[in-house]
């Protein structure tokens, strides 16, 4: 699945075919030893994601 990583600065990393494992993600951000996530090679600081949601397919409407 497709997912978009919306950053505090309005950038946004765009995760292609990516595996997201929503539990451990959560538990990654709620430990407070953790400062830092991998998305796609991105190295960033976990304070900065706003949000992590699912890409979907936009509908041409004719």
């Amino acid at each position: 699945m497709d997912y978009q990583v919306l950053l505090n600065n309005n950038q946004t990393i765009d995760l292609k075919n990516a595996e997201f494992d929503s539990e451990a993600f959560t538990e990654t951000l709620n430990d407070q030893r953790i400062n830092f996530v991998n998305f796609g090679g991105a190295i960033i600081n976990k304070h900065t994601i706003l949000s992590v949601l699912p890409v979907t397919v936009p509908h041409v409407v004719e």
